[in-house]
């Protein structure tokens, strides 16, 4: 045997006085460098180690030949659901398991071990570890842009594991419930869409030094989901290439993760405030037919109903988010239109009484005008201009006639534009 195998030999069978200290401070036990590969002693160490030469503070990407510097982080997310959106901070709560994988070079891994071959350690070619010990390991910095709050769940101890590979793929996995906040217009409420992004990325190494890839798990595709009783219908899709990259003034950063596309559920608004307006100004036409100089009647119907709509526009305008704009958001211009009916019907009701209580009475002209337009088509003479606003002075419930045609015509005019033609998308959708 050669000489220069002594050393190695001894330091197999000598005890260390390093023994007494845990493993993961004291470097490969069981396992010696030598010439550049490692030995390690049958039993005796364990599935993988770190090297007593290992430096936390660096991370791996230094160590890797030149022109292979770039590290990639592989982040996996498995999303339960989306519990809550908050419009009025414009804010999304996410609860999910989180999982990020990166490749640890400086790791020494004993490929013989039973470890890799024994799933009761974990899957096959794994084996689990306690999460503190991630903290002897290099951790990535990572930011998630617009996060609000980070919150990690915990019974007896952190909800977390740590797995490490027999390729040194170093895998983290922790539940985690994430508020990121998302920019959103309400222009058009209640038929609004918004598209928010989970962005993930390095904190402090660009694109230059760390990029990174992931993937998603869709709530939707269990057969069992049951969505959440939301005020959006939210559908999950992959990360749009614009979002990809993340420009600050330090720099260009990699960024993986998911978009969320939110259509808000219009239909409970239409039996609370659409229906109950179109049903307001219907039965302010009713108010044409009744006999103008019926005054408490017909003046009541049309303040009660003014009044009323007037309250069902305060509580839309108090219950809606506030849009970024000073202008009105969709429901409240339909809301609006629907007050401008009432009143319009309680002018034209004003301007009736005024005929009736402000004319002169004349009852030989009226005779005169209805002589005129009972022969219109005849031979007699052709009623002039003036015969033809008197005529309208005698009779003025000729505009309550015009005003049922004309205000049920415009009514129907706007809702067809309203729900048919009218472009209630986003800004912020692509």
């Amino acid at each position: 045997m050669s000489l220069y195998l002594i050393p190695v030999l001894l330091s197999f069978l000598s005890i260390s006085s390093a023994s007494q200290c845990k493993p993961l401070q004291c470097g490969c036990m069981g396992a010696h460098l030598f010439e550049g590969s490692w030995l390690f002693q049958q039993g005796k160490s364990p599935p993988w180690c770190i090297p007593k030469s290992y430096e936390v503070q660096k991370p791996p990407f230094l160590y890797k030949a030149v022109g292979n510097q770039k590290m990639n982080l592989v982040f996996g997310f498995t999303i339960r659901e989306v519990s809550e959106v908050k419009d009025s901070d414009q804010v999304l709560t996410i609860p999910m398991y989180l999982s990020i994988h990166w490749i640890e070079n400086r790791l020494v891994i004993d490929p013989n071990h039973r470890s890799w071959s024994d799933n009761s350690t974990g899957p096959t070619n794994e084996t689990t570890e306690e999460a503190e010990t991630l903290k002897n390991l290099w951790r990535p910095n990572l930011e998630i842009y617009g996060l609000e709050a980070f919150n990690n769940h915990k019974i007896l101890g952190e909800m977390a594991g740590l797995r490490i590979t027999k390729g040194k793929v170093v895998k983290y996995d922790i539940k985690v419930t994430v508020e990121i906040s998302c920019q959103m217009d309400f222009t058009q409420y209640p038929f609004d869409e918004h598209v928010c992004a989970f962005q993930m990325g390095s904190y402090f190494y660009d694109k230059n030094s760390m990029t990174c890839s992931s993937s998603y798990f869709d709530p939707a595709d269990e057969t069992d989901f049951l969505e959440r009783n939301l005020q959006y219908t939210i559908k999950f899709r992959k990360l749009s290439a614009r979002r990809k990259i993340v420009r600050l003034t330090s720099g260009s950063y990699a960024a993986c993760g998911f978009e969320m596309r939110l259509k808000r559920k219009h239909e409970p608004l239409m039996y609370q405030v659409y229906i109950p307006c179109i049903l307001f100004v219907t039965v302010s036409w009713i108010s044409f037919i009744i006999d103008p100089k019926v005054v408490p009647g017909r003046m009541s119907l049309l303040v009660i109903l003014f009044l009323v709509i007037i309250n069902v526009f305060n509580n839309v305008k108090s219950s809606a988010p506030s849009a970024s704009s000073s202008t009105l958001n969709a429901i409240e211009k339909f809301v609006v239109t629907c007050i401008f009916s009432i009143f319009s019907a309680i002018l034209e009701y004003a301007i009736v009484l005024s005929i009736l209580t402000l004319r002169p009475q004349s009852g030989t002209n009226s005779e005169r005008l209805y002589t005129i337009f009972h022969n219109a088509n005849g031979i007699a003479e052709k009623p002039s201009i003036q015969d033809r606003l008197q005529f309208f002075l005698e009779n003025p419930r000729i505009l309550d006639v015009c005003s049922i045609v004309c205000f049920s015509l415009g009514f129907v005019i706007f809702n067809i534009h309203y729900w048919y033609f009218a472009n209630y998308s986003s800004k912020n959708i692509h």
